[in-house]
């Protein structure tokens, strides 16, 4: 299949830059993370920075993030840790998303079988006109639009992988990260030219609160116990993955519940995960024997695996075939299913919109406990 991949030019992550470029050079422009660079190292797909549109449904990533409608716009002539509050980023590119925008309309869009767009940044006025083309949107938040399909598109991706093929309502499970297991770790090696150190355990970010993370004691804790160093996240990405690929474990204790997009990247970067399946929501990723629930049943089982390097390999490599299984076989299976029957239809879909309605009962669900003044300014934010 061919595949292009779409985001506007105020949407506040990934890659800068056009198609172009190598996957490596996307990845290294990303404005903070990996997302789907597995289209690019596996499907060669091409990739696009797209004009904000007037039509309604290129406005819906104003719902997606509220309140962040005047400050994404500056996106379109602004690097992302130049704008107030976002500059504790640390964007990989000095260029804006507007520098390689262009016209949707400028697009040759027959030349791909599907084409995805984090949120909806193509026009319906353009979709219904070419009705041989999958055309697909994913939510960056994965928050509304994500129980059924609107504005003509024909499917939704909604950052899942529970295993589900084909999808349920022309809703198909498909990550944020959609890389293979390997893909990052011959990218790293290109650029560094040499092997893993693997002389330290990398601290999942969300095992703490802080922004930017400075201390893990849990892990810190594990680290002199097992007489390996401690390596922190970063908010550079090519600084993070290369601390990453240099650490033997990926480790979390505590800490919120993770989605596993950074665990995926882990596994695709050669580094063992280890933690409890109860504190990731991609934990098909995991095999029993990579489960861990304590500092000291994370001591027991990294100074068994160093003592036993054939485990050590056996169980990454069970990570690496689980990730194939679920981040890549399914999801394009599904696209590939999806495709079948689009052109079997030979039909655009019909226009369904999101309304005010629909907004304001998640808006509702999601900040009540806040106070209804934020319901307000939800309202006065709306179209």
């Amino acid at each position: 299949m061919r595949i292009a991949f779409v985001k506007q030019e105020v949407y506040q992550d990934l890659y800068v830059g056009d198609k172009s470029f190598t996957s490596s050079e996307l990845l290294f422009s990303s404005m903070c993370r990996v997302g789907p660079i597995g289209l690019f190292t596996l499907f060669n797909s091409d990739f696009y920075i797209v004009k904000e549109e007037k039509d309604r449904e290129c406005k819906i990533w104003t719902k997606v993030i509220p309140f962040t409608k005047k400050k994404f716009r500056q996106l379109k002539y602004e690097v992302i840790n130049k704008i107030e509050g976002y500059e504790f980023f640390s964007p990989a590119s000095d260029k804006c998303n507007g520098f390689y925008s262009v016209d949707c309309n400028s697009i040759n869009w027959n030349r791909y079988d599907v084409v995805i767009s984090i949120n909806c940044s193509i026009p319906y006025r353009i979709i219904k006109n070419h009705t041989n083309v999958l055309w697909a949107y994913m939510i960056g938040e994965a928050n509304i639009l994500s129980k059924k399909v609107y504005f003509g598109y024909d499917i939704s991706l909604n950052q899942e992988i529970r295993g589900i093929v084909g999808g349920i309502n022309k809703v198909i499970d498909f990550p944020y990260t959609f890389v293979g297991s390997n893909c990052l770790q011959n990218i790293i090696y290109g650029e560094i030219k040499r092997a893993p150190e693997n002389d330290s355990i990398y601290a999942e970010i969300n095992c703490v609160e802080e922004r930017p993370v400075k201390d893990v004691p849990q892990i810190d804790r594990v680290c002199k116990s097992v007489n390996l160093k401690l390596k922190l996240h970063h908010q550079n990405i090519y600084e993070n993955l290369v601390r990453i690929y240099d650490s033997k474990y990926y480790l979390k204790i505590g800490g919120r519940k993770t989605r596993g997009n950074g665990a995926i990247e882990a596994i695709s970067l050669g580094t063992l995960v280890l933690m409890a399946p109860k504190d990731i929501t991609y934990s098909q990723i995991l095999p029993k024997e990579a489960w861990i629930f304590s500092e000291r049943e994370a001591i027991e089982k990294i100074n068994y695996l160093n003592s036993n390097e054939e485990e050590y390999i056996k169980l990454l490599n069970k990570e690496r075939e689980l990730v194939d299984q679920f981040i890549v076989d399914y999801p394009m299976y599904s696209l590939e299913t999806a495709l079948q029957q689009k052109r079997t239809l030979k039909k655009a879909n019909k226009y369904a919109s999101y309304n005010n309605i629909n907004f304001l009962i998640y808006a509702f669900n999601k900040v009540r406990q806040k106070g209804f003044k934020k319901i307000f300014a939800f309202m006065k934010n709306g179209w």
